[in-house]
């Protein structure tokens, strides 16, 4: 732990607190982005954030982003790029995904410590899993389709067929995930991607191809967010909390929003 003084702390009853201050109900479908460090010091951490949650929607579902970010063809990797003569190196070495063990990457240690519990699963994606608490989480991690992993039947379809919420605790809308549902069932231009997901006999891993839409090319995510607030601000709810904002935004005007949106800015129009 650092040395700097403690001189602020945010305890689970102040998220629990917030939670019902943004209008959370006790059987939302909820999908969680987190920035634990906007909260100053919390006791327990990620524990006390996803035990919050838990009793802040006790008869609902939680849902947290729970990429493998490395589960990607190592030629295209850019941070730090693979020197040519070992990237079927990599791609032989590369453990195949596996729902239990392979880490969650790059967003954090709440959703890391999320996918670990006992009462959480994951869903099939070998790239792009979600990890899933509460009512009918089976079910939905069950139905992820291979290829466009966030399209329909997805979590994320869930998420928007049964009028769920994602929550931003400290966070914005760069990480909100679920915008990559709208950009997926638009039409958008699909590419070939790849992953690992088993073993041969001998040991060496097989990688999978699929299709996703291009998820990189575009930055868009604060200003079509913006955009959205200043037109729907009733779908909108947030709160302060000690350095961090919590916001809770229903999903579907969110969706309905950035297609028309995503689909005026493709064909070059002005938004």
């Amino acid at each position: 732990m650092s040395e700097e003084k403690i001189n602020t702390v945010t305890t689970k009853n102040d998220f629990k607190s917030a939670l019902r201050n943004v209008d959370i109900k006790d059987d939302d479908t909820v999908l969680v982005h987190t920035a634990l460090s906007k909260f100053y010091y919390v006791p327990n951490g990620p524990e006390t954030i996803v035990e919050a949650l838990k009793e802040a929607v006790p008869n609902g579902t939680i849902m947290m982003p729970s990429q493998v970010s490395t589960n990607c063809d190592p030629a295209t990797w850019e941070y730090p790029p693979v020197q040519k003569s070992l990237i079927q190196v990599v791609k032989d070495a590369m453990p195949p995904y596996n729902p239990t063990t392979s880490m969650t990457e790059g967003l954090g240690v709440t959703p890391e410590y999320f996918r670990t519990l006992p009462d959480v699963v994951r869903s099939t994606h070998p790239y792009l899993p979600i990890a899933i608490w509460g009512k009918n989480k089976v079910k939905i991690a069950q139905n992820q389709p291979l290829n466009i992993p966030y399209g329909i039947d997805s979590p994320l379809d869930y998420l928007y067929q049964n009028n769920g919420k994602t929550i931003f605790l400290g966070t914005d809308y760069e990480t909100c995930t679920v915008l990559h549902y709208a950009e997926s069932t638009i039409g958008r231009k699909t590419e070939t991607c790849s992953a690992a997901t088993s073993l041969d006999e001998s040991g060496k891993t097989i990688w999978t191809e699929y299709q996703n839409i291009d998820m990189d090319s575009y930055d868009d995510f604060n200003e079509l967010g913006t955009e959205f607030e200043a037109k729907h601000p009733s779908a909108i709810k947030k709160v302060k909390l000690n350095n961090g904002v919590i916001k809770v935004i229903n999903v579907k005007p969110l969706i309905d929003f950035a297609r028309k949106w995503f689909t005026k800015k493709d064909n070059n129009h002005s938004i």
